[in-house]
């Protein structure tokens, strides 16, 4: 039986390790696949601060783990859903599993051990942090 939480916890070590430089490598990649993505996700990226970006990201990853791990929405999840809901940075539900395959994808670069319990492990840390995400989102644009 595969512990998702630790393949997860060992992929994201090897993907991001100690240096600075390898963190800064993952995520400028993996912004440059998602924003190469779709003409959608390129245009809510136009005036972004992609330092600042690339620091939220690697916080969110850490309040995915959390939900996976805990099962308890943290505050700080619910704020970034917030943010990204109908009435602020508008982001549509299709962006979020985009998001994921895009993660995915820099994660097979990055991580020299990656194989598909990996790649399970990434989606099943990630898919109840999404669900809830388009769940706020819908709920702010009158549905549930």
């Amino acid at each position: 039986m595969i512990d998702f939480d630790v393949v997860f916890k060992q992929s994201y070590e090897r993907v991001l390790g100690h240096s600075t430089s390898r963190k800064n490598a993952f995520f400028n990649d993996f912004y440059d696949r998602f924003i190469a993505a779709s003409p959608l996700v390129a245009e809510k990226f136009q005036h972004i601060d992609m330092h600042a970006q690339q620091v939220m990201l690697k916080q969110s990853i850490y309040y995915l783990l959390n939900l996976f791990s805990t099962k308890k929405i943290p505050e700080t999840l619910a704020d970034i859903a917030r943010k990204h809901d109908h009435q602020h940075a508008d982001v549509p539900p299709e962006l979020y599993q985009l998001w994921l395959e895009c993660l995915i994808e820099t994660v097979a670069v990055f991580d020299p051990r990656f194989d598909d319990d990996v790649a399970l492990a990434w989606r099943m840390v990630c898919s109840q942090g999404i669900a809830y995400m388009i769940f706020a989102y819908k709920k702010s644009h009158g549905g549930a």
